[in-house]
């Protein structure tokens, strides 16, 4: 009958629609269900190959579960992000009349992503992309991991004191463009810090770094042109008071107190010689106390930048956190500046004036809050 054939075929129509549906909406449980088919198939040689990894290079797991055990130390017990504002405003103690005060240049410079933000950070991708490519990036690292450990690289890691990426290096690149560019068209103060960094004022510098090979590689490729100068005494003096502020595994320094900075499988190749031949450690005295907190570090450095490094200015190598935290406590409380509120982005260098002044109570320290010069990238 030919009235029927319509009600049939929309019938028809209405159970393929169903079926494409329920096939979607099982895709995840599929994918789900292989997933675990395909590490249970894989798990058994993996182990198999870890033991006999084990058996035949004992030192490389035991540096290997230091590591583990490290990271599970600070992940539990660790205060690094635990202070209170000092309640006296770092402005409270320079006055106008006050002719005892010294002055430090200083430039911060961030360093590029690292293999850490590749996996965890959403950075500059849309959230669509970093869901989709979360778990993928997230088996790439841990396959990593374990490569590093069947193949005896204790002293390399993807999340324990993350190196740069690709994508970090082409930022410390970035730095290295930037200053290559010259000073033209700048005014005198951006014209006098971008000499500073390059090296080129009567005036000494020092270039210093945090002992995370993140922020090393990225002062090493951007400033590598004043160091290809091999200057005698200009090197990168290493800082472990500028260790970044966090408990996570990629704000732990791998590199031994005192000991050579080993170039990352991430490292571009000439960095090889700049590690052997420009990195001073003398100061280097390992991670960070657990008991310790960021705040004390910002102090400690301070310390340092007047009291043991003679040069005029220094280039800091350094954290966002870490420098964002900086200007929170050494700006003047009134003073309402976007670098409290906003990370400086990777490969952003920013310079500005450090006062010290000597009260009855110690050093005070303040950051002149007009001398805030944005040179590269910005907040």
């Amino acid at each position: 009958d030919p009235p029927e054939q319509p009600a049939q075929s929309c019938r028809q129509n209405r159970r393929e629609s169903m079926g494409w549906i329920g096939s979607l909406c099982s895709l995840p449980y599929m994918g789900l269900f292989f997933g675990a088919w395909v590490i249970a198939s894989l798990s058994r040689p993996l182990f198999v190959v870890s033991m006999l990894v084990a058996l035949t290079n004992p030192q490389a797991v035991i540096a290997k579960t230091k590591l583990f055990l490290t990271t599970l130390q600070y992940l539990i017990l660790c205060n690094d992000k635990r202070w209170k504002q000092p309640k006296e405003d770092p402005a409270s103690f320079f006055t106008i009349d006050n002719n005892k005060v010294q002055k430090k240049t200083i430039i911060f410079v961030r360093h590029g992503e690292s293999t850490w933000n590749d996996t965890f950070n959403r950075g500059d991708r849309s959230i669509p992309n970093f869901v989709i490519y979360f778990i993928p990036n997230l088996i790439k690292s841990i396959y990593l991991e374990w490569y590093f450990f069947v193949t005896g690289k204790a002293n390399e890691s993807w999340f324990y004191d993350a190196p740069l990426s690709q994508k970090g290096l082409r930022q410390a690149l970035g730095v290295q463009g930037f200053l290559a560019g010259g000073v033209e068209y700048r005014t005198p103060r951006e014209t006098e810090m971008i000499r500073i960094m390059l090296g080129s004022t009567s005036k000494n510098s020092q270039l210093v770094s945090s002992n995370l090979r993140r922020a090393i590689a990225t002062i090493a490729v951007g400033l590598r042109d004043r160091l290809n100068k091999k200057t005698p005494d200009d090197d990168i003096l290493i800082l472990p008071q500028l260790q970044e502020i966090s408990r996570n595994p990629d704000a732990l320094s791998i590199t031994p107190p005192k000991s050579k900075v080993v170039k990352a499988w991430t490292d571009p190749d000439y960095l090889e010689e700049i590690y052997e031949t420009q990195i001073d450690t003398s100061k280097h005295t390992g991670n960070k106390t657990v008991g310790g907190n960021g705040l004390q570090r910002l102090k400690e450095f301070c310390h340092v930048a007047f009291n043991e490094v003679k040069s005029d200015s220094l280039v800091v190598a350094g954290h966002s956190l870490w420098f964002r935290s900086f200007f929170r406590t050494f700006l003047p409380y009134t003073t309402n500046h976007v670098a409290k509120k906003r990370k400086l982005i990777n490969g952003g260098c920013v310079g500005f004036t450090l006062l010290r002044t000597k009260t009855a109570e110690g050093d005070r320290y303040m950051i002149d809050p007009k001398s805030i010069t944005i040179l590269y990238g910005g907040f």
